[in-house]
């Protein structure tokens, strides 16, 4: 007989048992032994072991401490039906509650008929009375809420910040005894210190709760919908009361990404997330229910400006989105509403919020992805490397697709579009956990014969039975990739000959453990690669990272500080050339170089002041003479300013020229706003400089190193340029020295995952300065003020999709550095998994030496393109900013389409529009695979 504690955490940790069925029978003095639910006794508190008498798991005695009666293990109670979703360690399971007219609210069964396929969802906080009693009116509020709910006739209600004063009025409301069942003991604890309710009219199988932190919780049930189950969760994040609320946020929607990310299956998460931006469902990977239904409408449900009661809780007067309904997995919104956006006739509101209501669809089949195949990837098992030596040195020889394939056993050949990788991966981790990892023998060369030749293979079967079974487990879910009719064969193919007695190859025999799948796929001309792999048994999918160069911890580019030096030398020579040869003007050196703060490599940006009138001929030639090595010089044509660009050496340089007419060139910086406001933005750049250089002080090596750092990886990520959409040079370096300034003493080894938390949460809507200023009066989706004047926002560019996808990076890179995953920060990003096509942009010239200005007027219209495709339906477009094929006189650029791209035919209506008067300019929709890896 096992102790009353080994029972305990054997039931709790066990995932075949169901705590929420188990009771625990405690002994009292001088009184009958007290029921206490197993999930909410706590071990090591006030009751001791040798209190609990006995254990019983659906009303039947299975522990007995005078009998010595043990039938945990032999008996069917309390065993999970299915396994738990809602697991420990994260939750701590609850036991849902129903009404019963004799006992009263009693532990519910879940044995109900399921519900239909469209479940409405309301989350609503309903506005507690600890702050402002005197002026919210609770007593008038909370009759209405209570009728409010009844007629929303939702089948899930998520409520936040319910007092046990509301609480007794939802019990005894007739229609919630009549209907719901309650995702808590209400005698427990829960509501009380969160405030967080979940009531559902749908059989609830399982609940469970996690504490994020003081009085700040995640309380979650798993219904039974006639599609099968379905996880609803509701929280409240902390305010912006709390002095630290961003921070906590972060901290909370960390621990809440880590815990949802070990529960299957479809999920709703609902609630009130104190954030007016997108940061949640983009750090979760949810989708957003009211951005489905509505696109990129943002209707506050928490609104000072119409609502009294909000405007006495609001710090900022800013109206905002902070209640949501968030998606995972098949739910799809039907519709979406407000609820207690009207006030009664006298003016009162429900709440200081406004509910948020969504219908979902769970009727599209998950269990099978009926996507077209591509020859272009597969799923298949890789030997071990230790293995490849002698399979390798006989593919060398004899199998022409030796380059394009490693060794491998194919399971599905085509398998779905890239694109499809991330909605295919839960369907092949199933599939993975269907079958344990298996013992395989490759032994015996044999072929498959065909009309004028032969394929010679490895065989890797010891019996087929469980390589059949596996790829049955995948034809199940992928029907259209189960390849040509005959049936399947396991093979590693190691050639092709004539015939089997030209082939006189032999192998030693080879034993292997298959344990992992390989997602493969081919981009362009480029061999087979893995994406993914997939571990039998257990189902977990790892996303294997592009390759980067990087060989330092922080993810920056490692070059050593002579290097550095040597580049900053030949740098600063040509400068000097240059302003000895323009003299009397005065050139400056602006940019990363003047900041201290450049990568390897970079170019050296200049701004020559000159007197009186430019005249851009006798300048060129000026140049040429005072650097007869320099190549590729060409005027700037159609800038705001004339300027030069060259190179000298593996130094590009861009010269700006800035006439200054009668104001000498040594006063043109302080006196630039009487050059106009195109010369007075050139200048800028010497004082934006300057400025960021004064803002970090003393902190400058912190600084420059966390721009170098940040600057490295926005451009590995395609984030670095700003008429491609992403952010400037500057910008970055501002959102650098602020967090370089605002750090403390925050070690210099935590600057960059600090940076990346700062700005991940950020609400763009705020803007960012450097220096106190006059803040752009043009709205935006994304604000980052230039730190000098002319002041003016460097980020306009940035679209509402842009700032999603910088927000999404931002998440990632944070998360990455919380993890110390730092080498995996300059990865490029999975472009191919995101966009299921591309427009391949081509720019010609027939002259060579008018390319550079051919490919600059392109450059100066991709944000307009941008625009276009944006208005089309294609928020989630990506130009990357970086040719993937480049020429003497031609380069080609990819535009990604999103998940639901353009036909081909929409697309030449948008770009044809978009291209006139660029005759040399070609645009071709591509599908996913046929563009090669983006670097």
């Amino acid at each position: 007989m096992r102790t009353s504690e080994e029972i305990y955490h054997r039931v709790r940790w066990d995932p075949r048992f169901d705590p929420s069925r188990f009771v625990l029978g405690v002994g009292q003095r001088g009184a009958a032994p007290k029921r206490v639910p197993l999930p909410v006794f706590v071990p090591g508190g006030e009751i001791p072991w040798h209190r609990v008498l006995f254990v019983e798991a659906d009303g039947e005695l299975v522990w007995d401490r005078v009998t010595g009666l043990d039938r945990v293990d032999t008996c069917d109670a309390g065993r999970a039906r299915e396994p738990r979703r809602l697991r420990a360690p994260f939750f701590t399971a609850r036991t849902p509650h129903v009404w019963d007219p004799v006992a009263g609210w009693r532990p519910g069964s879940g044995e109900a008929a399921a519900g239909t396929t469209a479940v409405r969802v309301l989350t609503w906080n309903t506005l507690w009375d600890r702050y402002d009693s005197g002026h919210i009116d609770t007593a008038r509020r909370r009759p209405l809420l209570v009728a409010a709910l009844e007629e929303a006739d939702a089948d899930v209600i998520a409520l936040q910040e319910v007092e046990p004063a509301l609480l007794s009025m939802l019990l005894s409301a007739p229609w919630a005894r009549a209907r719901y069942t309650l995702g808590t003991d209400p005698e427990g604890e829960d509501v009380d210190d969160g405030g967080l309710l979940l009531l559902s009219r749908l059989p609830v199988r399982e609940a469970a709760w996690h504490v994020l932190g003081p009085h700040k919780a995640v309380s979650a049930i798993v219904v039974d919908t006639a599609d099968g189950p379905l996880t609803v969760a509701v929280t409240h994040l902390t305010s912006d009361h709390a002095d630290d609320g961003q921070v906590r946020r972060r901290e909370e929607l960390a621990q809440i990404a880590e815990g949802l990310a070990g529960v299957g299956g479809d999920l709703i998460l609902a609630g009130d997330f104190n954030d007016g931006t997108d940061a949640p469902a983009s750090v979760l990977g949810f989708r957003d229910a009211w951005t489905e239904a509505y696109g990129p409408d943002q209707t506050p449900t928490f609104d000072p400006h119409a609502n009294p009661l909000a405007a006495l809780a609001s710090l900022s007067g800013r109206a905002a989105r902070l209640d949501r309904i968030l998606l995972r997995g098949r739910p799809r919104v039907v519709s979406a509403a407000l609820r207690g956006d009207t006030p009664t006739p006298e003016g009162l509101y429900i709440s200081d919020h406004y509910g948020v209501e969504a219908v979902l669809d769970l009727s599209q089949v998950a269990e099978v992805l009926d996507a077209r195949p591509s020859t272009r990837t597969a799923v298949a098992w890789v030997p071990p490397r230790e293995m490849w030596p002698p399979i390798q040195d006989v593919r060398r020889k004899h199998d022409p697709q030796f380059y394009r394939w490693p060794p491998h056993v194919n399971l599905l050949f085509g398998f779905v579009p890239e694109s499809d990788f991330e909605s295919a991966a839960p369907l092949l981790a199933a599939a993975a956990a269907e079958i344990e990892p298996f013992a395989v023998r490759l032994e015996g060369v044999r072929t498959f014969r065909h009309r004028n030749d032969v394929t010679v293979w490895l065989d890797p079967a010891a019996g087929t039975g469980e390589w059949i079974r596996l790829r049955q487990a995948l034809e199940r879910r992928f029907p259209r990739c189960k390849g040509r009719a005959g049936g399947f064969t396991p093979h590693l193919t190691l050639g092709r000959a004539k015939d089997r007695q030209g082939f006189p190859v032999r192998l030693d025999g080879m034993t292997a453990q298959v344990g992992d799948l390989v997602v493969l796929s081919r981009r362009a001309d480029e061999p087979m690669r893995p994406r993914a792999v997939i571990t039998l048994g257990s189902g977990e999918v790892r996303w294997l990272d592009e390759t980067a160069e990087r060989s330092s911890e922080t993810g920056a580019p490692v070059q050593a500080a002579e290097t550095l030096q040597r580049e900053a030398q030949a740098a600063g020579q040509v400068a000097r050339r240059l302003a000895e040869a323009l003299r009397p003007g005065i050139v400056h050196i602006v940019g990363s170089r003047r900041m201290g703060c450049e990568l390897p490599a970079a170019d050296l940006d200049l701004v020559a002041a000159l007197p009186g009138e430019a005249d851009m001929t006798e300048i060129e030639a000026l140049v040429r003479a005072a650097l007869p090595d320099a190549g590729r010089l060409r005027q700037v044509i159609g800038a705001r300013v004339p300027g030069l660009r060259l190179c000298v050496a593996d130094l590009d340089v861009d010269l700006t020229v800035v006439a200054t007419g009668p104001i000498p060139p040594s006063q043109a910086l302080v006196r630039r706003a009487e050059l106009g406001q195109a010369a007075a933005i050139a200048m800028s750049a010497v004082s934006d400089a300057d400025t960021i250089r004064a803002a970090v002080g003393a902190e400058h090596a912190r600084f420059a190193r966390l721009a170098r750092q940040v600057k490295a990886w926005a451009r590995a990520r395609g984030l670095d340029s700003a008429p491609f959409g992403g952010l400037p040079g500057l910008a970055w370096t501002v959102l650098a020295a602020r967090t370089a300034r605002e750090s403390g003493d925050l070690p210099a080894d935590r600057l960059l995952g600090h940076f990346f938390s700062t700005w991940a949460a950020w609400n763009w809507r705020d803007p960012v300065t450097l220096t106190p200023a006059a803040v752009s009066a043009d709205p935006a989706p994304m604000t980052v003020m230039t730190p000098s004047d002319p002041m003016r926002n460097c980020a306009r560019q940035v679209s509402a999709g842009g700032v999603d996808l910088i927000t999404q990076e931002l998440y990632r890179a944070w998360e990455l550095t919380e993890t110390a995953r730092f080498r995996e920060l300059p990865a490029p990003p999975p472009l191919h998994r995101r966009h299921a096509a591309w427009a391949v942009l081509t720019v010609r010239s027939d002259r060579a030496e008018e390319f550079e200005a051919v490919l600059g007027r392109v450059r100066g219209r991709i944000l307009e393109l941008l625009g276009a495709l944006e208005r089309a339906g294609v928020p989630d477009a990506h130009a990357w900013p970086r040719p993937f094929e480049t020429g003497a006189s031609s380069a080609r650029y990819a535009i990604g389409l999103g998940s639901t791209p353009l036909e081909a035919a929409q697309l030449a209506e948008i770009t044809g529009r978009w291209g006139r008067g660029l005759s040399e300019i070609t645009i071709e929709r591509a599908e996913c695979g046929a563009v090669p890896s983006l670097t």
